[in-house]
């Protein structure tokens, strides 16, 4: 990849511009913020970037701002993305023609981060009358390794859709065409690591037969049902449901085979009893997220979950 850096100081027509091959496009990334507006919109920390192709451009002060030139390749899919400047602080243009600002992210709680897509990107999948188009959209904020999984189960449990998404700044898109009559799933996500409020965090979205069904960037573990034929997990007059989430780095590594056991206690009337418990085997072929759900009486009950305790497998 070819990249040349021409300085917003300097008027455009004194700069050469930079000559790509048949096979790539000018890719230009053109600043026009102002230095008044410049010091107007920087909080204190989280310096504004330029980041492609895993190569990252910190501009530390406003004398620091350039405009970006690169030539990419036409029949591959590339994420520009840039992070800390007002969305009209710079424009994009790709082979000669302007490019929507792409998807904005928190950053740094004044500015947003952006992600725009430019060359030949994969496209939504086309569905029969009788599906429905699932999308979870996973912005990977700061991390540039995997630190969550998600999936997705139909009303019977089974997974139909299950994601690791990598990449620092990266906007990574799942798509599956699911049936939509007499359905429900639920999205589950989560991942090892509480994060920094210093730093940007990781956000999801998930839209189901063009809704949003759930968008948050502040959550270790989440899920939400969707679908036209949910059913309360319990009755909520008189009942609350407790969720139970863990995340496992170990079983992929791990060489033995083991066991997490769990129970879920409540008092009643200064009772205890066990109301639940059960247990995850693990393996190498186990998932990394492992969760359940289950409903008790909250009239004068006090649920408690005992600490899980990892067993080696027989």
């Amino acid at each position: 990849m070819m990249v040349a850096q021409n300085t917003s100081k300097n008027s455009p027509a004194a700069i050469a511009a930079l000559t790509c091959n048949e096979t790539d496009a000018l890719l230009q990334v053109k600043y026009t913020i102002t230095k008044d507006e410049w010091d107007s919109s920087r909080p204190i920390f989280d310096k504004p970037f330029l980041y492609l192709q895993g190569n990252e451009l910190r501009y530390k002060n406003f004398a620091k701002l350039t405009d970006y030139e690169a030539c990419l390749p036409r029949d591959e899919c590339s994420e520009v993305v840039v992070g800390g400047l007002p969305t009209d602080a710079y424009k994009v243009s790709f082979d000669g023609k302007a490019v929507d600002i792409g998807r904005e992210f928190v950053f740094d709680g004044k500015n947003p981060v952006t992600s725009t897509e430019v060359g030949t990107c994969a496209k939504p999948p086309i569905c029969k009358d009788t599906e429905a188009l699932l999308e979870i959209q996973y912005w990977g904020g700061y991390y540039n390794y995997n630190q969550h999984s998600f999936r997705v189960e139909d009303k019977d449990g089974n997974t139909v859709l299950h994601g690791e998404p990598e990449g620092r700044y990266s906007l990574n898109q799942t798509y599956a065409c699911l049936p939509k009559d007499d359905a429900c799933y639920t999205f589950l996500i989560g991942g090892a690591h509480q994060r920094d409020p210093e730093i940007p965090p990781p956000t999801y979205s998930v839209f189901f037969d063009g809704k949003l069904v759930r968008r948050s960037n502040s959550w270790l573990f989440d899920s939400v049902q969707f679908g036209g034929s949910c059913k309360p997990l319990c009755n909520e007059e008189d009942e609350s449901v407790i969720e139970f989430f863990m995340y496992d780095t170990d079983s992929r590594y791990s060489k033995v085979e083991y066991e997490y056991e769990w129970d879920l206690n409540v008092t009643h009337r200064n009772s205890p009893a066990t109301v639940s418990s059960g247990g995850f085997p693990m393996d190498l072929a186990s998932p990394r997220l492992l969760t359940r759900s289950c409903a008790f009486q909250r009239a004068a009950a006090h649920p408690s979950t005992s600490q899980p305790q990892m067993w080696p497998g027989k």
